[in-house]
């Protein structure tokens, strides 16, 4: 009868216990609710600087600006812009695409300044996503093969390397390009 009793004191001390941590004046109880914000007229107005409006998909006119203010070295679509000259920027592009890693030359015509590149890479693609995700998930390899044709020519005072074939082919030997090229 006596441990009954302890027992019964114990469980009333331990069930007691829980309301000296509550909290009785939470502030969420005592929020009120304010006005809302106003927001200044002169914010209301939509935009009305040319600056700031997105060309439509496949407008060239409006394509040509954005590319002429590009540096000189960067990649628009599938193309590339090298300030050499033709015959230099033909040697520069053969000797990137041998170094690169990324495909095998096939065919070389330097009277027409191009190659044929046959691409054979593996992509390991980053994993995303939280610390278990990453830790339980395989990363993601893609192999991408195809023929792509590369054209140098002259752009300008500078060349212009023009690159044609499998998208994803054309996609890892543009990159490759831009890094051995800057």
């Amino acid at each position: 009868m006596k441990k009954l009793l302890v027992a019964a004191a114990f469980a009333a001390l331990l069930l007691s216990g829980c309301s000296l941590f509550h909290h009785k004046n939470s502030a969420w109880e005592r929020a009120v609710e304010e006005r809302p914000l106003e927001v200044p007229p002169d914010l209301d107005t939509p935009p009305t600087s040319a600056q700031l409006v997105v060309p439509p998909a496949g407008d060239a006119a409006a394509a040509a600006p954005a590319a002429a203010g590009a540096p000189p070295s960067a990649g628009v679509g599938d193309s590339l812009s090298v300030t050499d000259d033709v015959e230099s920027a033909y040697r520069r592009v053969g000797l990137a695409l041998e170094r690169a890693g990324v495909g095998t030359v096939v065919a070389r015509d330097a009277a027409a300044h191009s190659y044929q590149v046959a691409v054979q890479t593996t992509v390991v693609h980053e994993k995303q996503g939280g610390f278990f995700h990453r830790l339980f998930s395989r990363k993601k390899t893609e192999t991408v093969t195809g023929n792509v044709s590369v054209t140098v020519g002259a752009e300008g005072s500078g060349s212009k390397v023009q690159l044609e074939g499998d998208r994803a082919a054309v996609q890892q030997l543009l990159t490759a390009l831009k890094a051995r090229l800057g």
